[in-house]
């Protein structure tokens, strides 16, 4: 008997110590908060990014922050080689995910791309993308963003006015036909608009702080139907509209595979395949799966990158200038449009995609990663089921790396060879994210850029607007505040260039 309480009393010791010993290790530094709620109460309410780099400098510049919010503790990283040390070096411990309660758990999100653990499953849904969207697979869909880009410009030319519904539009054509091989033809298509819908309830569901579940988990087991239960019963109407935003066009596909009338496409290709990894009866289900993701994830990051491109050329004239001249010289040596394929012959413009990316990434903070386990990097403690932040916005405006970092300046990446120019890492290495998370997409959403700037910059362009006395109105530097940030509308005025450029394009359009 005394040995048995004897060794429940060592146990009991271990806890206790090991408990403690916990607690004493020392936390990457940050702003200190209030019991419970931590710092919720001076949290920023808008472009957070900005806020914490200025956390990085205040305590100490270790390359990363904690923090917690409402019992949340979070591990904010501001540097490229502490995401390249963490995220992508211990990508075993940092490629989960955060479950939150309201837009994980009551919305049934197990499954989304975005919301599921680092499990057999998500590994299945990698192997999937990279087989649809690797560079070598990416060439099936060159045709798909040339056409849309030209289409695009014919349509803002046409109507300058409404050059951001356009840019939304195109965005949605783009998406559903290579994930569907479905053709959008206007604005108000069934299909776009639940797609569309789907991501603003993805977007509210999401949000931080602000859903109390998601600080005080036990409210998701109040009954559906009592009083303060309002937010169950949204979360289930939602569920339903995003599964839909799925299921509609995947079965789509399938009757027309039926049909034997369908257009090849990331979900048609798919599902004619075979996989020895992937059990009888299941291939359906993570093909509605994986392509659900496909729109979600490219149509708002490409529309955001294609606004600040717009709004730069705008401000900066100059290099609007020299970015058309290097367009002009091809099309006028080939009496043809700029295409995918130009891209290593166009290296003016590949640096303005570069800083367009840098100057204001699409997601400034990615989606957050969590993790599986205990850590410890440079004498900081970072305990398991910490949400993490990737801080792409400040890794990109690190003035280590980047002089003047808030200067829209292509020329930080040219003549990189030259001993006099400090060599800076690659934007399109940090904006898609890292490790086991990177964008499958990138590729793609970097060809469908680069073609769609080459192809604008042919045929119009841009300049700001002005007033009834003829003074140019000077525009506002700001962005909105979201998981995919978009420089703030602005007015501006659109001009066809004189040239060939318009005609190669109706032609090409009419054949």
């Amino acid at each position: 008997m005394i040995p048995v309480v004897l060794l429940s009393l060592a146990i009991l010791f271990l806890s206790v110590f090991f408990l403690l010993s916990r607690h004493r290790r020392i936390l990457p530094p940050g702003p200190q908060g209030l019991p419970l709620i931590g710092i919720a109460h001076k949290h920023p309410k808008t472009e957070f990014w900005k806020t914490y780099a200025q956390w990085e400098e205040q305590y100490g510049k270790p390359g990363l922050i904690s923090f917690h919010v409402l019992r949340r503790r979070l591990v904010v990283i501001n540097s490229a080689q502490v995401a390249e040390d963490l995220l992508v070096r211990r990508s075993v411990v940092y490629s989960d995910r955060p479950f939150p309660t309201m837009a994980g758990k009551l919305m049934k999100r197990e499954k989304s791309m975005f919301y599921i653990s680092h499990n057999e499953r998500f590994k299945t849904y990698r192997r999937l993308l990279h087989h649809g969207f690797n560079p070598v697979a990416s060439l099936n869909y060159w045709n798909v963003l040339e056409h849309q880009a030209r289409l695009l410009v014919f349509n803002i030319d046409k109507d300058s006015a409404n050059m951001f519904e356009y840019l939304r539009m195109n965005a949605a054509a783009v998406t559903m036909k290579i994930a569907y091989g479905y053709t959008v033809s206007e604005s108000n298509d069934h299909f776009v608009e639940i797609a569309e819908e789907a991501m603003r309830v993805g977007s509210l569901a999401g949000a931080p702080g602000k859903w109390l579940v998601d600080s005080i988990p036990l409210l998701q087991y109040i009954p559906s139907w009592a009083p303060g239960a309002a937010f169950k019963r949204q979360a289930q109407v939602w569920c339903d509209k995003l599964y839909t935003q799925s299921l509609e066009p995947h079965n789509w596909v399938k009757a027309r595979m039926a049909e034997g009338s369908w257009e090849p496409s990331f979900t048609s290709r798919l599902l004619e395949t075979t996989d020895p990894h992937i059990a009888p009866g299941e291939l359906d289900d993570l093909v509605l799966w994986t392509a659900g993701a496909v729109y979600a994830a490219g149509a708002d990051t490409t529309v955001s990158s294609m606004k600040t491109f717009l709004f730069v050329m705008m401000l900066r004239p100059e290099v609007q200038s020299r970015a058309q001249a290097e367009v002009d010289s091809l099309v006028t040596r080939e009496r043809r449009l700029p295409a995918i394929r130009d891209r290593v012959s166009m290296p003016y413009l590949e640096a303005v995609l570069k800083e367009v990316l840098r100057w204001a990434p699409p997601s400034p903070m990615g989606l957050f990663h969590c993790t599986a386990a205990d850590d410890e990097y440079n004498g900081y403690f970072i305990p398991a089921k910490t949400t993490v932040i990737s801080n792409i916005w400040a890794m990109l405006h690190d003035p280590q790396q980047y002089p003047d970092p808030f200067e829209f300046d292509p020329n930080r990446f040219l003549h990189p060879s030259k001993p006099d120019h400090q060599v800076q890492r690659n934007p399109l290495e940090l904006a898609f994210g890292f490790g086991r998370r990177i964008c499958p997409g990138q590729h793609l959403a970097e060809a469908t850029l680069f073609v769609q700037m080459a192809t604008f910059l042919a045929s119009l362009q841009i300049s700001k607007a002005v007033d009834g006395n003829g003074n140019s109105i000077e525009p506002s530097i700001a962005f909105t505040t979201a998981i995919v940030s978009h420089v703030k509308p602005f007015a501006y005025n659109i001009t066809r260039r004189s040239g060939v450029s318009m005609d190669l394009l109706v032609q090409d359009l009419s054949t």
